[in-house]
């Protein structure tokens, strides 16, 4: 058996510390929980996108975590395919440039005991960037040649409710995107699909493909989409033909209230705060 746990929608920063405890909380629970890696899924920072210091930042606080840590973009990091819920931060070479400075690789492959775990970036979906071809042929390859159970990890769902939604929406990947991924997926042995980004929990089978929402560890959902969403961290344990999922939920986690942290509606954008370092951050 192998185990794995997942922390997403992290969003450290050096100059907005509002979830660095939350990080803490988080830190020492997957210290602890004997995991053969970490991976961190997306959102790593706040401000990542236009900001050097918070994706340095976020990398070092990754490289405190004991265990082996495979971390994957979030929009908060490289920005959003278009259109986007940032028409500011939008995904583009430069930003990827800044990603690739403290994390060499925005995609990776790992071996968890029966099973491959392969985590992609979801935000170049759609993007019409040249990486984006890359990582399809990329993506082709390490699925053909799997040969096992294989996991996915990505920061964004594939969809909101179902294969064929056609709803345009920064929650989820662009339909086109989705009906080209959903095809080499259906091609392969995946079973089991792990995103981030809504920051709630829900677990849904559709046609014998395992979608598993991951809730945040920063903030509480800010839109209520069917799951639960309160902060937590994720453990996945896989065995030959199964992953057992629990979602633990640390006493000191603080489901924190975006809304409020923004003097609901005072702030468009936590970037905009008046800086607020985390204390004690190292």
């Amino acid at each position: 058996m192998a185990r794995i746990v997942v922390l997403s929608d992290i969003h450290l920063s050096p100059t907005h510390g509002f979830f660095w405890e939350n990080w803490c909380v988080a830190r020492e629970f997957a210290d602890g929980a004997k995991a053969d890696a970490v991976i961190v899924n997306g959102d790593l920072a706040i401000n990542g996108p236009d900001s050097d210091a918070e994706i340095a930042f976020a990398a070092t606080a990754l490289g405190n975590l004991r265990a082996r840590v495979m971390a994957l973009p979030g929009n908060h990091d490289v920005g959003d395919e278009p259109p986007g819920q940032d028409p500011d931060q939008i995904i583009n070479a430069d930003r990827l440039a800044r990603w690739d400075g403290s994390f060499a690789t925005d995609r990776w492959v790992l071996d968890a005991g029966d099973w491959r775990l392969v985590g992609v970036n979801a935000q170049l979906f759609g993007s019409g960037l040249a990486r984006e071809q890359s990582q399809d042929q990329w993506l082709d390859e390490q699925l053909s040649a799997a040969g096992r159970p294989t996991a996915l990890f990505l920061h964004k769902p594939v969809f909101l409710e179902g294969p064929i939604d056609d709803v345009l929406s920064p929650s989820c990947m662009v339909p086109s995107a989705r009906a080209r991924l959903l095809d080499r997926l259906d091609r392969s042995d995946v079973r089991l699909i792990v995103s981030g980004h809504l920051h709630q929990h829900r677990d849904r089978t559709f046609g014998g493909q395992r979608h598993l929402w991951v809730p945040a560890v920063a903030f509480a959902a800010a839109q209520a989409r069917g799951g639960d969403g309160r902060c937590g961290v994720t453990v996945l344990d896989f065995s030959q033909n199964n992953v057992e999922v629990t979602i633990e939920r640390p006493r000191e986690l603080v489901s924190h209230d975006l809304a409020a942290i923004k003097g609901h509606g005072r702030y468009q954008f936590l970037r905009d705060m008046p800086p607020s370092p985390p204390p004690h951050a190292g």
